[in-house]
């Protein structure tokens, strides 16, 4: 059980900024089934339900203190996000996640990922650019003004400076 014994800590205050209140008692799990649904979802191109998904998520974990690596839980909740049983059994299969390990550690290598959360925000390309692009990536945990400047910069603008 994860405590945060002190109410003022430097973690509750920066979840109270983005409208967090971390539950005292929830569990520590592994996240990588969780995980492994919400990179099915994106890679049915359904980004939205992935990125709606995994707020769902957060709330969950941080705030209910679910267990949110119990396949039964998660089986419920993508149900109604339009991934059926069998879908979601072979997301959740061994043989899936451990080929989602393998390329989630690629990928990290590729981009120096070094701590979390770690951010890959991807350019807009039109379709006849190519799709060799490198996102706009930093890792750690932000204010809101460092993230927007971030944005600006994948999305081709200019920053503060």
């Amino acid at each position: 059980t994860v405590q945060f014994q002190n109410p003022n800590s430097h973690l509750r205050q920066m979840g109270r900024k983005v409208g967090i209140e971390f539950n005292d008692d929830r569990l520590m799990v592994n996240t990588k089934r969780a995980h492994a649904l919400v990179e099915h979802l994106k890679q049915k191109g359904e980004r939205t339900v992935a990125n709606q998904f995994m707020v769902q998520l957060y709330k969950a974990y941080f705030e209910e203190g679910q267990n949110i690596n119990d396949e039964t839980w998660l089986l419920q909740q993508v149900a109604p996000l339009g991934i059926d049983a069998q879908e979601a059994a072979f997301c959740l299969s061994e043989a899936n996640l451990a080929d989602i390990s393998r390329l989630d550690r690629q990928t990290k290598a590729k981009y120096g990922v070094s701590g979390v959360p770690f951010y890959m925000i991807f350019p807009n390309t039109n379709s006849e650019e190519k799709d060799d692009t490198r996102p706009v990536a930093f890792s750690g945990a932000y204010p809101p003004d460092v993230i927007a400047e971030q944005l600006e910069i994948a999305a081709g603008g200019t920053t503060k400076k």
